[in-house]
């Protein structure tokens, strides 16, 4: 459940970080190839009466194609990470129980000594 959990919020913050670096370059991009850019933006916002989030909400539709291929991209990162891990955590809980089964095998031997040890004792 922690790796679930960690996982989805990783994914979720590479989404936030990854749409925001692809809303500044574009931002920058436009702006300098098109001088007006920003003035329309401001003119349109007010004409449609929406904010600059909302209408860079609305013209960042264009590129979800795009952001789908690195979404699906970082899922697939994170599944083969969680493969990973739960690999790990099954080859630890393996190697626990094979300690386990030594510390129980010893721990029988001692309790056999000493009750050699006590038998002896009451003799």
């Amino acid at each position: 459940d922690l790796l679930l959990e960690m996982t989805r919020r990783s994914i979720q913050m590479n989404e936030k970080l990854k749409r925001a670096r692809e809303y500044q370059k574009q931002r920058e991009s436009l702006s300098m190839t098109l001088p007006g850019y920003d003035t329309a933006m401001s003119t349109a916002s007010k004409i449609l009466n929406l904010t600059q989030d909302d209408l860079d909400e609305i013209m960042s539709i264009a590129d979800e194609s795009f952001q789908a291929n690195i979404k699906e991209e970082s899922v697939d990162k994170d599944e083969k990470i969680r493969q990973k891990v739960s690999k790990l955590l099954v080859t630890q809980e393996e190697c626990s129980s094979k300690l386990l089964k030594i510390f129980s095998k010893k721990l029988d031997e001692i309790q056999t000594i000493d009750r050699e040890l006590a038998t002896i004792r009451n003799i």
